[in-house]
């Protein structure tokens, strides 16, 4: 089996969030924050690119609210995207395009995770299923948080749907972590020189959570307690550094590409 041989951290932009009503209602109300929109890159021994993530869609770079036009939302979270943050451009900055991608995982199907989904022609792209049941019924309702059945060529798009956790290669293993969103997964990363590292994405979105533990902000506030606690429990077991979803403060102790974590 393949191994894990560096992660990449990709900046796909940031939006001036309300932490109160989007990240932790009821301890964090009335503090506004800059957070940043994540994706990874990771290079298998075997030369094969696993992508976690594609970012929002680059219309809002332009329109930064277009899914959400006039509605509530556009109180809480206002995105701040630049045309490097494009998922092409952060790829082309690394001499890569789509086409070297061989695997993109789709963490869970929100607008700043998902985004650039129909890029991703004739890639194969692993999702739970249940996140995958929830984003294509979003997407053919057209509410903010679906994806697409076909690619932006018109081909249809190779999802591949999982149950429970999974390992891509041995050090890259995808976890079970509902409640944030169905079918969310988080990720355990272990490189061979940089140690461990569990990418809660959005089970936990930053170190305040977790210490709060405030998961008021999910769809299944319980449920996304119990995976919470489980991404710290799996770090604690595996000696991992955990990479929160969107936390101001940690972002800046992170290097992103073009500098590899191995």
């Amino acid at each position: 089996m393949a191994t894990l041989a560096s992660m990449m951290i990709l900046d796909f932009g940031e939006a001036d969030i309300d932490l109160g009503k989007v990240m932790a209602p009821g301890d964090l109300d009335g503090r506004w924050a800059v957070c940043h929109f994540v994706g990874y890159l990771f290079e298998l021994s075997d030369g094969r690119r696993v992508m976690v993530d594609n970012g929002p869609n680059r219309r809002h770079i332009d329109e930064p609210m277009y899914e959400y036009g006039d509605s509530e939302f556009t109180q809480y979270l206002k995105p701040m995207l630049r045309r490097e943050d494009d998922p092409e451009n952060r790829l082309a900055e690394l001499n890569l395009t789509v086409d070297d991608i061989d695997l993109l995982v789709l963490s869970h199907t929100h607008f700043d995770h998902a985004g650039n989904t129909a890029d991703f022609a004739g890639v194969d792209i692993l999702i739970h299923r249940d996140a995958h049941a929830w984003g294509r019924e979003r997407w053919d309702a057209g509410i903010p948080g679906g994806i697409p059945e076909f690619a932006s060529d018109g081909s249809r798009l190779q999802y591949h749907l999982i149950d429970g956790d999974y390992e891509i290669a041995s050090g890259l293993t995808l976890l079970e972590t509902p409640g944030h969103a169905p079918g969310h997964m988080s990720v355990l990363a272990e490189l061979p020189a940089s140690g461990a590292y569990l990418l809660a994405i959005d089970a936990i979105y930053s170190r305040f959570n977790q210490e709060r533990d405030n998961y008021k902000a999910s769809l299944d506030p319980e449920q996304a307690r119990r995976s919470a606690h489980r991404c710290i429990e799996i770090a604690r077991q595996h000696g991992a550094e955990i990479i929160y979803g969107h936390d101001p403060v940690q972002w800046t102790s992170l290097r992103t590409s073009p500098s590899r974590y191995r």
